[in-house]
């Protein structure tokens, strides 16, 4: 196989953000043969643009992917979902596991996997690289992620099914909430807050650079068997990226607090004493039929309390850990094996976004016709050839 034109693909998650994408470029791009998993009908208004079968199956149900992957070469399984730690597990790793036997069963030749950086928690070494060991925080998306991963490499033991694992960044551009739609609003409710002054480094991923690497990774002879980090290749600091979208709105500075500061808050001190009685009553005394009151409502007082500090500082302890890193990531794997180089500059990924922020009406008309970054006379530029 060494295009997609005609190719039979399935995509599961196609009604989120990075796989509807995917399954835009795979249709009108690509000109490939194009299934898509829909769990839930309601969620079909996008992504039913696309020229492709809707195919009604879940992954948390195996009898309904057998059915769904007749005949398909690819499958690019793309769902994640966040909430607490029985959802994810449920639906991240087990989903997983029973999109892997089935696409066995089917005679599938390649499974590409969307997993995270977070399998590597928020604070990665510097220059770290894919073999960085894994991390689990408690939180419950990243260690479902986590989960994932080591039962894909379980998996593969018993397995010749090819396997792809990519680790995407911190995923920008049109239809991104996390990265595109939340600052935006925050920074127009004038609540976003720089931690450090912004200097921690920012390894995002435009979206469609993202799409490029995926597509690379369902075809590349080198690619079974490894994961990949994927990033636009061109690190900045926070406050560079969060001050573009808010010079979109006419904005040229960001308030900050200190990562120090926020560390040592009452909340989170008491947060901390929580999850070390936690801790006391979990791991030493979890018989003792007396404690066990005590056992409940220490588990009830940390989430409470995490509940609270989180409203009250903004930060979760995972993204303020994040926010305040500064390194650099090893990314020469996906060059190297993959071929894979971004296309999309910074620059040219705001124009596009701005646009579309515009569109949506997300955030205000410009006061000139093409916005801060669409500058008419500078036309958009690839940084890089299609590999």
């Amino acid at each position: 196989m060494e295009d997609y034109r005609h190719c039979k693909v399935l995509i599961t998650g196609a009604t989120g953000f990075i796989g509807g994408r995917l399954a835009e470029r795979l249709a009108f791009e690509r000109h490939a043969d194009l299934s898509i998993l829909m769990r839930d009908w309601r969620h079909a208004v996008w992504v039913s643009r696309v020229p492709a079968r809707l195919v009604e199956g879940d992954v948390t149900r195996p009898d309904s992917l057998f059915k769904a992957m007749d005949g398909c070469q690819v499958v690019f399984h793309c769902v994640g979902v966040g909430g607490n730690a029985e959802t994810c597990r449920r639906v991240n790793v087990e989903g997983t596991l029973n999109v892997l036997h089935a696409a066995e069963q089917a005679g599938v030749e390649r499974v590409v996997y969307l997993s995270s950086i977070a399998v590597h928690g928020p604070n990665l070494p510097d220059n770290a690289d894919e073999s960085a060991a894994f991390v689990r925080t408690g939180d419950a998306y990243g260690d479902s992620k986590v989960g994932a991963e080591e039962a894909i490499a379980s998996f593969a033991r018993e397995s010749r099914l090819p396997v792809v694992v990519l680790r995407p960044t911190f995923v920008w551009g049109p239809r991104s909430t996390w990265f595109t739609v939340n600052p935006a609003r925050q920074i127009m409710a004038g609540s976003l807050r720089l931690v450090d002054q912004g200097l921690g480094t920012c390894h995002a991923v435009y979206v469609d650079n993202l799409v490029d690497a995926m597509l690379l990774a369902g075809l590349s002879p080198a690619a079974p068997g490894e994961a990949f980090f994927i990033t636009d290749d061109q690190p900045c600091t926070w406050a560079e990226f969060f001050l573009d979208y808010a010079r979109m709105i006419g904005i040229h500075s960001l308030p900050s607090i200190s990562s120090r500061r926020l560390q040592n808050h009452p909340l989170r001190r008491c947060d901390r004493r929580l999850k070390q009685i936690y801790d006391l009553l979990g791991n030493r005394m979890p018989h003792i039929e007396p404690l066990r009151f005590s056992f409940r409502g220490a588990r009830f007082l940390i989430r409470q309390t995490r509940r609270i500090l989180n409203a009250s500082t903004a930060f979760s302890d995972w993204d303020l850990i994040k926010y305040a890193r500064r390194g650099r990531l090893n990314t020469s794997k996906a060059r190297e094996r993959l071929g894979y180089r971004p296309m999309i500059s910074r620059l040219d990924g705001m124009r596009l976004t701005e646009l579309w922020l515009r569109d949506q009406e997300i955030i205000p008309p410009a006061a000139y016709p093409h916005g801060h970054f669409s500058v008419q006379e500078q036309p958009l530029v690839r940084t890089a050839a299609s590999a």
